[in-house]
């Protein structure tokens, strides 16, 4: 099987240049000093996967990682442009690791620069984050590939069509808890394993980049959206039990759906925070409210829900425009996701106890939040939104739509 380390095509040639043109005219802006510990790398890799039911395909991954290099202007290009702060393909902060690992899983049709504001926020504050391009299929053969965007070549489909394709998606599932078990078996799950599987084999790889980078035995998984059903679906409610990942010690969702897995929920194990918008009606199995996965797994449990927040809420168009730096700090909504989800991973992966200040308080971002971190032991902040806000008939649909009109408009 080959697997190649790729030279860090984030995008164009022309981009990265431009980006260091801009760096030597200029000092980079970056994190505010007392909201990080190190700078950001990042770099693509692409790997050969051998799929456990026959056919190979290749997987890009970005991995953000702690380093020490100086960083330079940056843009993400995905469904819209991004900017950022970072050092591409710069060497790891050796002499503070190994670190703890967390894999990121992007919404369906969409990319794993999705979250970049949250995975480079986990990465100054010391952990290898690594996020996949998933291969998600068009209905009703799912045998071929569409995304709104892809991390190497940006946009690659025109958006309304991947809406009305992911429509169809969603009706295909909600009509058949079985073939969504089956298109997260074949089309999610075993990518997310092999994500880690390549992650750690080349921490143990001399002459890899990422070599003595990771700490094993400290691994996280966060999902958005399909991506946390992907989450789920890796931390034992699957009825495939093979598909459990017992490496995942801690497991962060957003906005994620709690179908297919709702009858299912007593198999999880570990340790789950759920957080979702007070506008956030889901779509995938439309009558259960998000906080299901909470009510329904045993603790340590959190549920956070932000005000004036939908479905994206989760993603980099939360950063209003700023580059994500900025928006952890001027943005409630993308500051609560990153200190929250941050001070989650610090507690239950790295055992960090000094991460309990912030589980143990709530924030003006946030409507509503409870927590059970020992049985019977609830702790309860502000007002929960009426179930028609968290659950329903799911309005994420016309949200997409609503969105790309505007962009189309040029508003």
């Amino acid at each position: 099987m080959s697997k190649q380390e790729t030279q860090g095509r984030i995008s164009l040639a022309a981009i990265l240049l431009l980006a260091t043109i801009a760096g030597c005219l200029c000092p980079a802006p970056t994190w505010s000093e007392e909201d990080k510990t190190f700078n950001v790398g990042l770099r693509l890799m692409d790997s050969d996967f051998s799929h456990p039911k026959g056919g190979k395909q290749t997987i890009t991954v970005a991995v953000w990682y702690p380093t020490e290099q100086a960083p330079q202007p940056f843009t993400y290009h995905a469904e819209e442009t991004f900017k950022s702060s970072l050092v591409v393909n710069a060497p790891v902060a050796a002499k503070s690791g190994p670190y703890p690992l967390v894999v990121f899983a992007h919404g369906a049709y969409g990319s794993g620069y999705n979250s970049a504001f949250f995975t480079e926020y986990l990465a100054c504050h010391g952990y290898v984050v690594a996020a996949a391009d998933y291969d998600d299929m068009i209905p009703p053969a799912y045998r071929q590939q569409v995304a709104f965007s892809r991390m190497k070549s940006g946009n690659t489909a025109k958006p309304m069509a991947v809406v009305a394709i992911a429509g169809r998606f969603v009706a295909d599932m909600n009509r058949d808890r079985e073939r969504f078990f089956n298109y997260l078996a074949e089309h999610r799950l075993p990518q997310t394993s092999f994500v880690i599987d390549e992650v750690l084999r080349l921490s143990k790889t001399p002459d890899s980049a990422l070599y003595q980078a990771v700490k094993e035995t400290e691994i996280g998984l966060c999902g958005h959206s399909l991506g946390g059903a992907t989450t789920l679906g890796k931390i034992g409610p699957h009825p495939a039990p093979e598909l459990k990942d017992e490496r995942i010690k801690a497991a962060l969702l957003f906005s994620a759906p709690a179908y297919p897995f709702d009858q299912r929920l007593n198999h999880v194990t570990v340790p789950v925070m759920v957080m979702a918008g007070d506008q956030d009606s889901p779509a995938a199995g439309p009558d259960l409210p998000r906080r299901t996965v909470y009510d329904k797994v045993r603790p340590p449990k959190f549920y956070l829900v932000l005000k004036d927040a939908t479905h994206f809420a989760f993603g980099n168009r939360a950063c209003k425009g700023l580059p994500t730096y900025q928006a952890v700090e001027s943005v409630p909504q993308v500051s609560a996701i990153c200190r929250y989800g941050l001070a989650f991973f610090d507690k239950h992966v790295r055992k960090d106890m000094g991460a309990a200040r912030q589980l143990d308080e709530t924030s003006p971002a946030l409507a509503y939040y409870v927590k059970e971190e020992s049985p019977g032991q609830t702790r309860e902040w502000g007002k929960e939104p009426p179930a028609d806000r968290t659950g329903g008939p799911g309005g994420i649909r016309k949200e997409i739509r609503d969105d790309i009109r505007r962009r189309l408009k040029g508003e």
